[in-house]
């Protein structure tokens, strides 16, 4: 039996685990101390850096002699497993915003749509699928006990921070790919470097794949479109994306704007009061203006 999307036993059993894990993972903390809290969710965030290791160990892995690529930060994902536990330790509030803000949307994504277990043809109580589930469910799951236990404050006057963040992840995503490509570990993107259909564009730095449809239309709508050509040259004009720099309209757009609604779901009494002081100022400001 394998993953199927939209149906099966396994699709909707990792889902139902997703959800399960959210529900009682806050209904067995809220009540907690801070250090037991803490201590709760830091342990699941290492536990999920220490099966993102032990994948070397099983198939299809241990069979290949460039594996370790496997466990570099090649998407966004993967580094978030990797840094979302030192994040937590840290007292910056800019990054347990993106850990919460891009964990939540990330992790749900993946389970929702689980890419890499569909294209393994993934047996569902395989290692590597639990592992792939287990991984994704916790880089969600935590960043949301984080916040619904109180352990990080969200204010959705820093969300602008989130796109600027995310940008920097993605600038070191492509600068992994680039090394793993020197290196040898990965083979080069087809014949052309900037190829968005080339083997390895996980997160769309490259470009948009020919496989992402409406989605896709939706992203390329954002982003001004001498973002996706060369503006230079014999072959000025043809369709090329600007690697990594095509994204800043999509993610200002996207991501803040997801962020900003999810943070109203705890900031929302904030934000109708800004608004009305926003009023009162501005009907002050017409009062004047009419006085005068």
């Amino acid at each position: 039996m394998t993953i199927q999307l939209f149906k099966g036993f396994g699709y909707f059993f990792y889902i139902g685990v997703f959800l399960a894990s959210g529900i009682i993972g806050y209904f067995t903390l809220r009540h907690r101390s801070e250090n037991v809290k803490k201590r709760v969710i830091l342990s699941l965030l290492f536990f999920a850096l220490i099966l993102h290791f032990m994948k070397l160990l099983f198939p299809p892995y241990i069979d290949d002699p460039n594996a370790v690529r496997k466990i570099t930060p090649e998407n966004i994902c993967a580094l978030s497993t990797l840094i979302f536990p030192f994040i937590f330790l840290t007292k910056n509030k800019t990054l347990k915003d993106y850990m919460f803000y891009i964990g939540v949307l990330s992790g749900t994504l993946a389970v929702l749509i689980p890419i890499e277990s569909l294209e393994k043809d993934a047996y569902i109580f395989a290692f590597d699928t639990i592992r792939f589930y287990l991984c994704h469910i916790i880089i969600t799951v935590a960043p949301m006990l984080m916040v619904a236990t109180g352990l990080h404050q969200l204010d959705y006057h820093r969300v602008y921070k989130v796109p600027i963040t995310f940008m920097v992840v993605l600038a070191i995503i492509m600068i992994n790919e680039i090394i793993l490509m020197e290196i040898g570990l990965v083979p080069l993107r087809n014949t052309d470097f900037l190829d968005p259909n080339g083997y390895r564009n996980f997160s769309m730095i490259f470009g948009l794949r020919d496989t992402f449809g409406a989605a896709g239309e939706i992203i390329k709508a954002l982003t001004p479109n001498f973002m996706m050509e060369i503006p230079y040259g014999p072959y000025a004009g043809e369709t090329k994306y600007w690697p990594l720099v095509w994204l800043i309209f999509p993610s200002f757009i996207l991501i803040g704007g997801l962020s900003f609604l999810m943070s109203l779901i705890w900031e929302w009494k904030r934000f109708v009061f800004d608004l009305g002081r926003l009023k009162q100022y501005f009907i002050r400001t017409f009062s004047k203006k009419n006085a005068s």
